[in-house]
C-alpha cells in the first residue's frame, strides 16, 4: 500500500485529500497543529490506515521528529502533499512584519521544512511524488495579501526547483492551484470569497473533493512534473 503524507489534514482541502487516498487504498500520515485530533473522525472506516502526527512547521525540532516516527512507522514514504497553510490579510501600509514572517514561515518555510526532512523517506521508496499546493494568488496577486500571494508564489519557485534536483531519484514535484474554497480559511474572508465568486465564469467557488481528485491523479502519473495544474473557474 502507497504511503503518503499529506500536512494540513485537519483544514479542507487536506482533509478531503487525505480521504481520498483513504478510498484508493493509501495509507495517509495525517500531520496537524492546532486542530483536535477528533478531526480524524471524519474518516471512519479507515482509521486502521490513518496515522495522525501533530507537529509544529515553524519548529525544526518537531519536524524532525515527525520525519522519525513515520520512518519507525512506515519505514519509507511516496508522496508527500504540502496542504499547510496560513493567512493573514492586511494592507501593506499597516501590515505588521511579525504577521508577515508567520505566514512566509508556514506556507513556504514549512512545507521546505518538511520536504527536506521527508526525502531520505521518499528516496528510499525508490521515487514519488511531492505536491505543493499554491494559490492563483500566486500569480494574480490579490489586494491585502501581500504575504499570503507572495508565499504561494514562491512555492511555485520550489517546486520548478525541486523538480528538476529531484528528478535523478526519480520524484516528480508538482503544484496545484485548488482555487478559492470554502473552507474555515476561506471563509474567514466573506468580502474575498464574494470577490472569487464574482470573478468566477460559472458564478461559483471551487470544491475541496474536485481539488483532492486533482491530487489523486497527478499520483498516478509516471512521466510528469514540474508542472502547475490549476482547479478554478477564474481566468488567469
Amino acid at each position: 500500500m502507497p504511503v503518503s503524507l499529506v500536512t494540513g489534514a485537519s483544514g479542507g482541502i487536506g482533509r478531503a485529500i487525505c480521504l481520498r487516498l483513504l478510498q484508493d487504498g493509501h495509507n495517509v500520515i495525517a500531520h496537524y497543529n492546532s486542530a483536535d485530533v477528533r478531526f480524524i473522525g471524519d474518516f471512519a472506516g479507515h482509521t486502521a490506515s490513518v496515522f495522525p502526527v501533530k507537529a509544529d512547521l515553524r519548529n525544526n525540532a518537531e519536524i524532525e521528529q515527525l520525519s522519525k516516527l513515520v520512518e519507525t512507522r512506515c519505514g519509507y514514504v511516496d508522496h508527500v502533499i504540502s496542504a499547510a497553510g496560513a493567512a493573514a490579510d492586511g494592507l501593506i501600509i499597516n501590515y505588521p512584519e511579525s504577521t508577515w514572517d508567520e505566514v512566509i514561515d508556514i506556507n513556504l518555510s514549512g512545507c521546505f521544512r518538511v520536504i527536506r526532512a521527508m526525502l531520505p523517506l521518499l528516496i528510499k521508496a525508490n521515487g514519488g511524488h511531492i505536491i505543493t499546493i499554491s494559490s492563483l494568488s500566486a500569480v494574480k496577486g490579490t489586494p491585502g495579501q501581500c504575504a499570503y500571494s507572495a508565499s504561494k508564489s514562491a512555492l511555485l519557485g520550489l517546486t520548478y526547483s525541486l523538480a528538476k534536483e529531484l528528478s535523478p531519484h526519480n520524484i516528480r514535484v508538482n503544484a496545484v492551484m485548488p482555487g478559492y474554497i470554502g473552507t474555515t480559511m476561506g471563509l474567514a474572508n466573506p468580502r474575498a470569497l464574494e470577490r472569487a465568486k464574482s470573478d468566477s465564469v460559472l458564478d461559483t467557488l471551487s470544491d475541496a473533493e474536485e481539488a483532492a481528485g486533482l491530487v489523486l491523479f497527478i499520483l498516478s502519473t509516471k512521466t510528469v512534473t514540474g508542472q502547475v495544474f490549476t482547479l478554478d473557474s477564474r481566468l488567469i
